[in-house]
Formats: C-alpha cells, sequence, structure tokens
C-alpha cells in the first residue's frame, strides 16, 4: 500500500492505495475490493477452458494494467481471511501456466489437466516466515504473489529423481527486496486434492498447486536438473 492525495484544494484527502494500482480508479475500497473480485472472476472463467486456451485467456485478461494488481488485492484479502484458521479447503486462483509452459510440458509427454494455478489454505504457513526460516518469502514478495506467477523470469522444469509426486515447475523470479538474488515458487503441476470454493460443497480440484516458496541463487538454477521451459535467467 501507499499514500496518495487525491482532489484539491479543500476537497484534497490522503487515501491507501495498493501499489500498482490507478488511484483514480483504487481510492475507494468499494471499488478497490469490486476490482479484486471481478479480476478473480474473470480468471475463474478463463481457466474454465482447455488449457492452451485458458493460458491465452487469463494472459489476456491480467494484461489488462488495473487487473493483475487487483488479483494480488484481493489475494491479500483472502490470505487475511484464511490465515491463522483452521484449513477448509479453500484453495485461491492466483493466475494460470503461460502458454509456453503448456506447449513444452506437452512436448515432454506431460499433459498438463488443467492451466489453473492455485494456493490452498493449508499451504499458507509454507510460504510465510515462520520461526525465523530465512527462505521463506518476505511479506512484500507474499503480497504480489499472482504477479509474480503471472510474470516470472522464467519457468523451469525439476527433471530429477528427487522430484518425487510432481512434475515440479519452478516460477523463478526477482525479489523486491535488495539482498536477495533471486526467488522460487515452487508448483506441483496436476496436483488434485479435494477442495472448497468459498464456503461450497467440496470437490474434487485439479490444478497446478503452489505448495512452497522462498529464496535462492540463480547459479542453483543452472544444475542440470532444471530445465528452462519459458523465459530465461540470470547470466
Amino acid at each position: 500500500m501507499r499514500e496518495v492525495t487525491v482532489g484539491k484544494g479543500a476537497a484534497a484527502r490522503t487515501v491507501e492505495v495498493p501499489e500498482g494500482v490507478d488511484p483514480g480508479f483504487g481510492y475507494a475500497p468499494g471499488k478497490q475490493a469490486a476490482l479484486g473480485r471481478a479480476a478473480r472472476d474473470r480468471v475463474r472463467k478463463s481457466l474454465a477452458q482447455e488449457p492452451a486456451f485458458a493460458a491465452r485467456g487469463v494472459a489476456d485478461a491480467l494484461g489488462n494494467p488495473r487487473a493483475l494488481p487487483a488479483l494480488s488485492a484481493e489475494w491479500r484479502r483472502w490470505r487475511a481471511l484464511r490465515s491463522g484458521c483452521k484449513p477448509a479447503g479453500e484453495a485461491f486462483e492466483a493466475g494460470a501456466l503461460p502458454l509456453p509452459v503448456v506447449d513444452a510440458l506437452r512436448k515432454r509427454g506431460v499433459e498438463p489437466a488443467t492451466a489453473q494455478v492455485a494456493i490452498w489454505d493449508a499451504r499458507l504457513e509454507h510460504l510465510t516466515d515462520k520461526g525465523g526460516r530465512a527462505a521463506a518469502l518476505d511479506g512484500a514478495d507474499l503480497d504480489r504473489l499472482p504477479e509474480i506467477l503471472a510474470r516470472p523470469k522464467a519457468v523451469l522444469l525439476d527433471t530429477s529423481d528427487e522430484a518425487k509426486g510432481g512434475p515440479w515447475l519452478v516460477f523463478a523470479f526477482d525479489p523486491a527486496a535488495d539482498g536477495r538474488e533471486a526467488g522460487k515458487a515452487m508448483v506441483w503441476a496436476n496436483f488434485t486434492r479435494d477442495a472448497r470454493k468459498d464456503g461450497a460443497a467440496r470437490a474434487r480440484l485439479a490444478a497446478n498447486a503452489v505448495r512452497s516458496a522462498g529464496y535462492l541463487r540463480w547459479a542453483d538454477l543452472r544444475e542440470r536438473r532444471y530445465v528452462v521451459l519459458d523465459g530465461a535467467l540470470e547470466e
């Protein structure tokens, strides 16, 4: 969030606005929440399509300069509601696999069940810095997780025998804070489990699930076990 002044003269006032959101649109809390819900609903509708079409649809939806910051704001709202609560099997639709990743997986014989990238409430503690774990995401990067997933530096496939249960995808990104060289979000492709969507009845949901995230060096991602599916690593 940042503080900005809206209005002129006697009508001027200082308000809080999410990073990246136009203050002319986003300063009213009601409008901000409505935009966040609309962005999430648009992503949901796009994700109902076949993976390649869904990837295109979500990329198009989040190409609106207001949509991605709004989705991140909705993610922060959802996380605040779920944090500290007993996991209820709820999932947040954080975005979609990039189309080049869908195509690259298919070429390697991996058929994505869906393009959806989701975060389950039971995994929230694995994304936060609890117990002083230096590898966990700090607040600035956690707040923008949908933006990281939509605009990664690179997406890699872990081909090692250690990558059990996968396929495992690594969404690599530039951290917001100085002193951090590189960041990663670990996504379990074709993960399925029971989920409850916004209080609705439980259903079997397939998704590419964000399971953990943290920091590392770019050199760590140049190991032979990793294959770049989209984007490029830092030199």
